[in-house]
């Protein structure tokens, strides 16, 4: 099954979604699940992935989980949840949990934690774990989390309930899609309180198939297998590298310093695709948009919706297709991937340069436009320049503005007035569950990577409408609504599902690229544990 192919059911038609209640319920959870496995005792051999960015330290701690799918990539390798995204499963896959169900009412859903399980420290994963971690969690959607939570009951040594005021039907679906929230992620409680935030990023302790043996901040974790993980573990030791530099990650593939590389440039990929011993993975991965801070201020020229308008017509996405992507990325006309809950399809956005050109003028700038900023998502800079190059041609004068991606991704969290003048941001992410995710995330006035930079009252107050209501039905009516009044009136200007090319090195067991990235829901690895080394 292709990554657009993938749909996310409602909750009663899932194989792990059985509505029961009380005796019945516990009765038909996972009981006596299979033995501990060896885990990493009989791993063997190392292997190197080249990041692509700078790593921030909070990306190791899931209680921080930014709402995005970068802190995946470390979390799937450290810590461990209850369930979560892996291989074809959206937010289902068994993990610390060995069952899990939700009440008819939907306002209850246990999970039963696996035998045996345990942190890198050796101490147990417990269901007070659990509950410590859930109700200190405080990353992205934690006030909607906790809000709808009455309380976390430990039921047994086992497990675990989760009681809510009112049904809750995407309860799963959050706690289980690693790329929205952190809250169904698990740390060892003691040791978190003993050591505190900050000295957990440099020394986190998870339940993950691989614990951290040493860490450089920003530039270098070298991790080794946990010997007692649920599941086998097969190369002994994992090192991430940041390298910022496309060609030198290259290189590094070149000259076997890495065995996998992330984020491979248009201009870079012929180079690998003609080397036999390497593999290339196109993986069509995240959306990126256009977003235009304090476009709700009368102030603002983007304020116009003739001038959000003539933005999108400026933009040639075909043509960034080609030069970026060697034709591989989807020209989608929503910002939203079409892979969750809700999301709507619509066409594809057209260039009209000569229809820019008249909406700029009918809006007051027949002489063009000066834009202060153009921000762009690191480290994608060179479509950027693209776009900036696109826009100059019916008037819109850009400055690029480059930032190191943690400090990108803290700036987006910041206010309005972080973002003074006329300003253009190109966000980028790969969120999993529901399109409400994105919309929570990336769009709602107070949102956690968004601030106050938009702010449309109505369709937050939509939005609200969507979150107390419990009708299938209207919820629908309700997402794709919203969805199409943001297309419509251009607050948010899609540019393309963009395709992540990695590499992969002839050390790694692969006959195929879906053999080392077998994950639908992001661009990444994971699960590491399944990694194998030839011979």
């Amino acid at each position: 099954m292709s990554e657009n192919e993938n749909t996310i059911l409602p909750l009663a038609m899932t194989r792990r979604g059985t509505v029961l209640s009380g005796a019945a319920l516990l009765s038909q959870l996972v009981s006596g699940g299979p033995a501990v496995a060896q885990g990493g005792r009989q791993a063997k051999g190392k292997f190197v992935l080249a990041w692509h960015t700078a790593m921030a330290p909070r990306w190791v701690d899931p209680l921080e989980h930014d709402g995005a799918a970068t802190p995946d990539n470390f979390l799937h390798a450290l810590q461990d949840a209850l369930i979560k995204n892996s291989g074809a499963a959206l937010y289902d896959h068994l993990a610390l949990a060995e069952g899990f169900d939700v009440a008819k009412d939907y306002k209850t859903c246990t999970f039963k934690l696996r035998p045996g399980i345990k942190f890198h420290n050796g101490e147990p994963v417990t269901p007070e774990d659990v509950k410590w971690s859930y109700e200190n969690y405080r990353g992205a959607l934690a006030a909607l989390l906790k809000s709808k939570t009455r309380d976390v009951e430990v039921v047994d040594r086992a497990t675990i309930r989760f009681h809510f005021h009112e049904p809750f039907l995407d309860f799963p679906l959050l706690v289980g899609s690693s790329n929205v929230c952190g809250a169904g992620w698990v740390v060892p409680a003691k040791y978190y309180q003993q050591v505190g935030p900050d000295v957990y990023k440099r020394r986190p302790i998870g339940a993950g198939p691989y614990r951290l043996v040493s860490q450089e901040a920003g530039v270098k974790l070298e991790m080794e297998a946990f010997a007692d993980y649920y599941r086998p573990v097969h190369i002994k030791n994992f090192t991430i590298i940041s390298v910022p530099e496309a060609s030198t990650r290259v290189a590094m593939l070149e000259r076997g310093e890495a065995d996998i590389v992330y984020g491979i440039p248009g201009e870079l990929l012929e180079r690998v695709r003609k080397n036999s011993k390497f593999i290339l993975a196109p993986l069509v991965s995240g959306s990126f948009w256009l977003e235009f801070p304090g476009a709700h201020e009368a102030t603002s020229p983007f304020h116009d919706k003739r001038v959000r308008e003539a933005v999108s017509l400026a933009i040639d996405r075909p043509a960034l297709n080609e030069a970026e992507f060697d034709g591989f990325a989807s020209n989608s006309g929503n910002w939203i991937n079409n892979d969750v809950q809700y999301a709507i399809e619509a066409p594809e956005f057209k260039r009209d340069v000569a229809r820019a050109k008249q909406l700029l003028a009918e809006a007051g700038h027949g002489n063009g436009l000066n834009v202060d900023w153009f921000t762009a998502n690191p480290p994608f800079y060179a479509r950027a320049e693209r776009i900036v190059a696109q826009l100059q041609e019916v008037g819109i004068r850009c400055k690029l503005q480059i930032m190191e991606r943690g400090a990108f991704l803290q700036r987006t969290r910041q206010p309005l007035k972080q973002w003074p003048g006329a300003q253009i941001i190109m966000q980028g992410a790969r969120i999993g569950g529901s399109w409400a995710n994105w919309y929570d995330g990336f769009f709602r006035n107070g949102g956690n990577n968004v601030s106050d930079r938009i702010n449309v009252p109505e369709l937050d107050a939509k939005y609200a409408r969507y979150q107390a209501s419990f009708d299938h039905d209207e919820r629908k009516r309700l997402a794709e609504e919203v969805q199409r009044e943001i297309l419509d009136k251009y607050y948010v200007v899609p540019v393309h599902r963009h395709c992540f090319f990695c590499g992969i090195g002839p050390r790694i067991e692969a006959q195929k690229w879906q053999d080392v990235f077998p994950t639908v829901t992001t661009g990444y690895g994971y699960p590491w544990e399944d990694k194998k080394l030839r011979g």
